[in-house]
């Protein structure tokens, strides 16, 4: 099978395995596993690598902070807010 390549929100990524959405807030998660909310936002972008039907995946994700800059990162190392 082919690997595939979808941004979140695409209408073809509806079977991708995004762990998180647009608009989720999330912080990068520290050592410790606590949030560090000097590193924290809103989900604006993503993108996910995966081959349809299982196995191993990918997803990255832009981060929109409240002063208005952004950072990326790798689903592993962000934490959901509530």
């Amino acid at each position: 099978m082919a690997v595939r390549v979808v941004r979140l929100g695409d209408p073809n990524a509806l079977d991708a395995p995004f762990r998180f959405k647009k608009g989720d807030r999330v912080a990068w998660k520290r050592w410790d596993g606590s949030p560090d909310i000097e590193f924290s936002g809103t989900i604006v972008s993503g993108i996910c690598e995966y081959v349809p039907g299982g196995g191993a995946y990918r997803d990255r994700y832009v981060i929109e902070r409240k002063d208005g800059f952004y950072f990326g990162a790798d689903q592993l190392d962000l934490i959901k807010l509530e």
